[in-house]
């Protein structure tokens, strides 16, 4: 662990996460993006990507660029501004894990995406609703305003505390669509309806626990105690869509050993838990895994 690591450590998440914000919003040049990688027909620059929940804002997404992750997921996204949960949000739990309660905190897609104008390299956005509205509003949008390489719809988020157990109905776009599902999702209907539509799945998002130093006293857990059961549930979904429906994997990813796994029944990868654990340059680290590329 870095020096930079064992201070962060020592220092509430609250205000590790505030000064974040003002590192990770420095304009730093991207990396040169080869697209060297495909998931469900979607070039990227690599296997491993930034997850959404990191850049909610497209504030960040210059700044990690920087560090050349495979790919950048932006959002998740609503229609409108949305403010979240009060103070304490973020919470550490050994080993290298998170618990966070945000409450899908969003200033709205158009502000969003204005943020992302220029930016030459490949960015998925993570769309969340509350109603099936929200999310055929945000779709139309992106196809009108802003093309990006591929949609991620969030279903899955703990805040929506149970609301999308199955698929919204969604409008259709000419867009890559990847469906977030989570331990709450109706996995077989969800999996029925990717496999129909063509669209791709994102497995797993956070886990929901309970947690008296958040605000709202319950949160998602993220980060490495939930990989041996994002695995499995990788593992189960890959069995019902089989071979050919693209899978992203997301869940407790820290070392090129873990990726050389999940690779086995994934298409490609998302981190962040250890990107604020072990700061931007693990995505550097995991794209240029040995026999990975």
């Amino acid at each position: 662990m870095t020096l930079i690591g064992r201070v962060l450590h020592n220092i509430h998440p609250e205000i590790t996460y505030r000064l974040g914000s003002i590192l990770f919003s420095l304009p730093l040049p991207p990396c040169r993006c080869e697209a060297r990688w495909e998931v469900g027909g979607v070039k990227t620059c690599g296997p491993v990507g930034v997850a959404a929940g990191l850049d909610k804002t497209g504030a960040y997404a210059r700044f990690l660029s920087f560090f050349c992750p495979g790919f950048l997921v932006v959002g998740s996204t609503l229609p409108h501004r949305r403010r979240g949960n009060a103070p304490p949000r973020v919470a550490r739990v050994r080993p290298y894990s998170l618990v966070n309660a945000m409450g899908l905190n969003s200033p709205g897609i158009a502000e969003v995406v204005s943020r992302l104008a220029g930016l030459g390299y490949p960015v998925f956005i993570s769309v969340a609703g509350f109603s099936a509205e929200d999310f055929f509003t945000q779709l139309i949008y992106l196809q009108r305003h802003y093309r990006p390489a591929a949609v991620e719809v969030n279903i899955s988020s703990p805040t929506y505390r149970g609301l999308w157990r199955d698929l919204p109905r969604l409008v259709d776009v000419d867009l890559p669509i990847f469906i977030k599902i989570g331990p709450g999702t109706n996995m077989p209907l969800v999996v029925k309806a990717a496999r129909r539509m063509g669209w791709g799945l994102v497995v797993t998002n956070t886990f929901p626990v309970e947690d008296r130093r958040i605000s709202v006293g319950r949160g998602g857990l993220s980060g490495l105690l939930v990989y041996k059961y994002g695995v499995r549930m990788l593992g189960r979904i890959r069995g019902l869509v089989g071979p050919d429906t693209p899978i992203i994997y997301s869940g407790g990813l820290f070392t090129c050993s873990q990726l050389r796994e999940v690779l086995k029944l994934a298409n490609a990868a998302e981190v962040l838990t250890s990107i604020l654990y072990f700061t931007p340059f693990v995505l550097k680290l995991l794209n240029q895994c040995p026999d990975i590329v």
